[in-house]
């Protein structure tokens, strides 16, 4: 009977959307400095994969979409603006033909504590998306010199993409309670005010904007850029291991799992309101937290992006 409540719960799950497909890990802002910062890693330390890369992008089968982005740009500038472009590229591209939805994100259940709802224990431990397969398959086709040009070229914006959105807490766990017995579906379904009299917004949406929203600000990304980069610079990151195997892709998965949990649902005690009309705003020493957190995870997801690219294209 057990068996039985956790598969109707699991079928359940799935015919109502349980899994966040419209969901984004930072604003197209956070991306875009991600990128930087892996670009400036890279210029440090090897400055020839920049060159390999900016060749390969020439066989990308959107390059137009980055030509416009790079129109006045010139040098070390230019190929910055071009990772910063490439990092981002898959939000871009969403709804297209190089639109996958499922790899956004690699979920785990946090259960509330304070409203809690009944779930079968070993749903607790199972995942949702595709993130972790699609960093496998991606890093390969990257490696993979006998792969088309243009597969390789959309594989390296992947990899940019999945090696920063996994950073985002709410890309790799989210609440199931009372209020949302089919989860927030990773914050998308509840609503919080990022303070009082400010309009209300999702609780995803609120973690992905930490560095700046979805609009065109090159001046804030240049800004923040500059900042992260000295505020968290790789000597002061002691995650960074230098590996970006799959295997380190659901060790940084299980890093956010465990930043979901204890910061963004404070151990499960937080959820946000079911309509925006009933949003409340976060408290102030949340709002800290996830500014603090989200920042951090903003500069380590550039070095990331970094250990990757050596991994992909170091031999």
């Amino acid at each position: 009977m057990r068996i039985r409540s956790w598969a109707v719960w699991a079928l359940s799950a799935a015919a109502l959307g349980i899994s966040p497909g419209n969901a984004v890990a930072w604003s197209n802002q956070g991306h875009m400095v991600t990128g930087a910062i892996a670009h400036d890693d890279l210029a440090a330390a090897n400055p020839a994969l920049i060159a390999t890369i900016v060749e390969m992008m020439t066989h990308h089968p959107d390059k137009a979409r980055f030509e416009r982005a790079l129109a006045g740009y010139s040098g070390a500038a230019r190929d910055r603006r071009l990772f910063e472009m490439m990092a981002r590229w898959p939000d871009d591209a969403r709804d297209g033909p190089y639109d996958h939805p499922g790899w956004h994100y690699w979920l785990r259940l946090i259960p509330s504590r304070t409203d809690p709802a009944n779930v079968p224990p070993a749903m607790l431990g199972m995942t949702t998306g595709e993130a972790a397969e699609a960093y496998r398959l991606n890093l390969a086709t990257v490696r993979d010199p006998y792969a088309p040009a243009a597969d390789r070229a959309v594989s390296l914006c992947w990899l940019f993409h999945l090696a920063g959105d996994i950073q985002q807490p709410l890309h790799a766990g989210h609440l199931i309670s009372g209020r949302f017995p089919l989860s927030d579906r990773a914050g998308t379904n509840d609503f919080v005010r990022p303070a009082s009299g400010r309009d209300a917004t999702t609780l995803h949406a609120y973690w992905d904007n930490v560095i700046g929203g979805d609009n065109e600000n090159d001046a804030n990304v240049e800004a923040v850029r500059i900042r992260l980069e000295q505020a968290w610079p790789r000597s002061a990151l002691k995650e960074l291991s230098g590996k970006a195997d799959p295997e380190a892709f659901r060790t940084w998965a299980d890093e956010s799992y465990e930043l979901a949990r204890t910061v963004a649902y404070v151990n499960g005690s937080f959820e946000g309101a079911t309509t925006a009309a009933a949003a409340r705003p976060v408290p102030a020493e949340y709002a800290a937290a996830r500014q603090s957190v989200g920042e951090r995870r903003v500069a380590l997801g550039g070095h990331r992006i970094a250990d990757a690219l050596r991994a992909a294209l170091a031999n």
